[in-house]
């Protein structure tokens, strides 16, 4: 297997940092929001991301491609919700223009901290955003934090490391989630209704006609309960839903996560997660465009004015000084046995 290396390249006019390690490639377009518009083996015809057509696709819409980082994640209806300690009005930049939604993160250029070859042969990039009193969001987010996100790539797929630091002297509200476009199908010669999603959900939040969560939770439905086991198509027709999560298992074990598998090669893209991402947010589109989204989430949709629980709706503050961390894992598995395609 050839050695790991990185390079500066450019995903069509936006700068971005390609990785090849373990016969797997990403590519980071950092100029853009860090979001990594492809995860391939490309010596195996497995293309696991819905990549953007090009540069101004991505800038337009770049939550509908790639893994961009949603800091908080969805919606805050109205932009308005408070703590304890003040009141946050948020800028109104749904496409309705009626409410917060996803953060501006996913959309601005980042920092590459770091880059390099790591002693096992893998291969890691650092990237980071800094946002302090001068930065974008101080005037509707008066804290200074930085959100640090690394990349590892080796024969083990991709391991990534989220880390958010509170600079402030204030608690600091806190929602982490990424709207990962799967593409389906991801091998080149796949069919889409020989694929099938699996997602280690436990209950369905009750949501409004926007989409939020009334604080009331359901029981999975009698076809999504088949996401916990064969998993359902993951395309086709329309599809929106926002889950609790729970584990489930696979190959014997607790599972946190996803796993999108064609069931004609039997290979399966597998996404582990932290299970401090307690939500689940599933949406295709019109189910018509070849990508499924299961977005893991630290909060549900409007957690900060959702009537419940914090402990429920995953709603939380960081303290000043403090950082919080979550990893996510990405990789191929061939059949039960969890080879390498």
């Amino acid at each position: 297997m050839s050695q790991a290396s990185i390079q500066r390249v450019h995903f069509d006019d936006a700068p971005a940092i390609q990785i090849d390690a373990g016969g797997y490639r990403a590519v980071i377009a950092h100029s853009v929001g860090s979001n990594m518009v492809e995860l391939s083996r490309p010596g195996d015809g497995l293309s696991f991301l819905r990549t953007p057509e090009n540069g101004e696709t991505l800038r337009q819409k770049s939550q509908r491609y790639g893994l961009p980082p949603l800091f908080p994640p969805n919606r805050i209806i109205d932009g308005k919700f408070a703590t304890p300690y003040r009141r946050y009005e948020l800028p109104l930049n749904s496409s309705d223009g009626a409410h917060f939604m996803h953060g501006i993160l996913h959309k601005r250029p980042w920092q590459i901290h770091s880059a390099g070859i790591l002693e096992n042969g893998a291969a890691e990039v650092v990237f980071l955003m800094e946002m302090g009193q001068d930065g974008e969001m101080f005037s509707y987010f008066p804290h200074e934090f930085t959100y640090e996100l690394a990349y590892t790539l080796s024969e083990k797929g991709l391991h990534q490391q989220v880390r958010i630091t509170n600079h402030s002297g204030e608690p600091m509200p806190l929602g982490v989630g990424f709207h990962t476009a799967l593409r389906v199908p991801f091998h080149e010669e796949g069919r889409e209704e020989d694929y099938r999603l699996a997602i280690s959900v436990a209950e369905q939040w009750e949501v409004t006609p926007l989409f939020v969560s009334t604080g009331k939770l359901l029981p999975l439905s009698e076809s999504d309960r088949a996401l916990r086991g064969e998993g359902i198509r993951p395309t086709g027709t329309p599809y929106a839903n926002h889950f609790t999560g729970g584990p489930m298992e696979r190959g014997g074990k607790p599972f946190y996560g996803a796993a999108l598998t064609d069931t004609r090669r039997n290979i399966s893209l597998v996404y582990e997660v932290d299970p401090k991402y307690g939500h689940w947010t599933v949406w295709n589109d019109d189910g018509l465009s070849g990508f499924v989204c299961p977005e893991p989430q630290t909060w549900a949709n409007n957690a900060p004015n959702v009537d419940a629980p914090e402990s429920l709706t995953g709603f939380q503050l960081l303290a000043p000084g403090q950082s919080w961390h979550a990893w996510t894992r990405m990789y191929a598995e061939r059949g039960s046995s969890g080879s390498k395609p």
